[in-house]
C-alpha cells in the first residue's frame, strides 16, 4: 500500500485491477438474505469441503486487520448462495473446478504461510493471463466483501429500492435512526 492508502482503498484498486467491476451491478438485491454458513458445513451449492476450501482461502485474500476477515464476514456463504441464485450453469463449473485444483494440492492440509505462498504464487499465474476462471471467482470474493455489513463499520442498510445519490444529511439520518 502507498501512504495515505488505507486498506479499502487498496483493496477496491485490487477489485478494479481485476475488472471487477464489469458484473457486479449483475448480482441479486437479496443475495446475502439467508447465506450465513459456517465454514466447513455444506452450503445450498458448495460441499462441506468445498465450503471449509472456501472460506479459507477468501480469508487469506482478505485477513482481519481493523476490519474483520473474509471468513469472518461470511463470504463463503454469499458465494455458495450466488451460486444458486446468480451464477450460470457455466460459472457453476468453473469455480467448482478452481476450488477442486485447490483441493488437490490438498490446499486446507498446507499450513498458514505455505496456504498464502500457494495463493500468492496462483494469483501471479492467474494475472499473467493463465487462468480466468481463478481470477472470476477472486473478484466474486472481493465483492462479496465489500457489500457485506459486517465488513463495513459505517454500513447503513436502506429497506426499499437501492438510493445511490443520499444526500450527507439523509445519510447521517439514517445512521441516527439506526443506533437509536
Amino acid at each position: 500500500m502507498t501512504a495515505g492508502m488505507d486498506r479499502r482503498q487498496a483493496l477496491w484498486a485490487a477489485i478494479r485491477l481485476v475488472g471487477g467491476m464489469v458484473a457486479l451491478h449483475t448480482l441479486p438485491a437479496g443475495a446475502y438474505e439467508g447465506t450465513v454458513v459456517p465454514p466447513g458445513v455444506a452450503g445450498r451449492f458448495f460441499t462441506a469441503g468445498e465450503m471449509a476450501l472456501l472460506a479459507a482461502v477468501a480469508t487469506i485474500m482478505i485477513p482481519a486487520t481493523d476490519t474483520p476477515s473474509a471468513g469472518e464476514v461470511n463470504v463463503h456463504g454469499v458465494v455458495d448462495g450466488l451460486m444458486v441464485d446468480w451464477a450460470a450453469p457455466a460459472t457453476q463449473v468453473q469455480f467448482r473446478a478452481v476450488l477442486a485444483a485447490m483441493d488437490k494440492v490438498g490446499f486446507t492440509a498446507l499450513s498458514p504461510e505455505a496456504q498464502a505462498d500457494w495463493l500468492a504464487r496462483r494469483d501471479a499465474q492467474a494475472f499473467a493471463g493463465d487462468d480466468p476462471d481463478y481470477r472470476r471467482l477472486k473478484q466474486l470474493i472481493f465483492y462479496a466483501y465489500f457489500t457485506a455489513a459486517g465488513a463495513d463499520p459505517d454500513y447503513v442498510r436502506i429497506p426499499g429500492a437501492y438510493h445511490g445519490d443520499l444526500s450527507l444529511a439523509e445519510y447521517r439520518h439514517l445512521v441516527a435512526e439506526r443506533r437509536e
